[in-house]
């Protein structure tokens, strides 16, 4: 008869696991970021041959409609918007926890100093400058575009723990401002001077990009990285603790 395994067994075998997934989804984002550094710096796609992967950078052109940024209905070509909530952290400090968020673009260009290039699909990534568009207390009106965004996306929860909080916990969440809710956006607008990097499409016809971004390339790997830094170093500590627990 095969004995079941040990409670510190299982216990070590799950923190392994865990710890294993963060730090590998971590080091990819880390990985990600670093493309901008290696990417080959170019002003056109002359000679280049298609998969490889290329920097460009330029004033931004409209090439197909415009999207439209949800919380402040501004027109942009590439856009990255996230919905945060304030609550409190492992640490029992408040801070602020992304609920929702999203990026993309539609298909611009890029004037560089030698030609035009064309950005084909939608970016994977979108690093620009943020703008907190509204911050609302729990009690607070919501300005009517968000309060409609809010209503119309399923992925967003209307109601939390925060949000509605048990009467205990009340006096906290009013000193704490825990439920506050923050609307941000990262829009890169007609004429801003973009980054582009991305790989040569098949067809040697425009760019598929994997990062946009408005500043220079290690500032956009730093704003990419120290969230992931984060992740990759708590998988570490959590693989770590993991194995020591499975093989000591």
């Amino acid at each position: 008869m095969v004995s079941a395994p040990s409670g510190s067994v299982l216990f070590g075998s799950v923190l392994a696991l865990i710890g294993g997934l963060v730090f590998a989804f971590s080091a990819r984002y880390v990985w990600r970021a670093t493309a901008i550094h290696r990417a080959r710096d170019v002003s056109s796609l002359a000679d280049t041959p298609p998969g490889t992967l290329v920097r460009v950078s330029g004033t931004a052109k409209q090439a197909s409609d415009l999207l439209t940024a949800p919380f402040s209905g501004r027109d942009c070509l590439a856009l990255r918007y996230a919905v945060e909530e304030r609550r409190l952290s492992p640490g029992l400090l408040p801070w602020f926890v992304t609920l929702h968020e999203a990026a993309g673009s539609d298909a611009f260009r890029v004037r560089t100093p030698e030609t035009v290039v064309d950005v084909v699909a939608p970016a994977h990534t979108v690093v620009l400058d943020r703008d907190v568009v509204a911050t609302v207390p729990i009690d607070g009106d919501l300005p009517d575009r968000i309060a409609r965004f809010e209503d119309t996306t399923a992925a967003l929860p209307v109601a939390t723990f925060w949000r509605d909080p048990p009467s205990l916990l009340r006096p906290l969440v009013a000193t704490l401002s825990l439920g506050t809710r923050r609307y941000t956006e990262q829009r890169a607008v007609p004429e801003a001077t973009l980054t582009v990097v991305g790989r040569v499409t098949d067809d040697d016809d425009g760019i598929d990009p994997l990062i946009v971004s408005d500043t220079t390339p290690t500032a956009t790997v730093f704003r990419m990285a120290k969230t992931a830094v984060a992740g990759v170093s708590i998988g570490i500590l959590a693989l770590g603790v993991g194995l020591t627990v499975l093989f000591l």
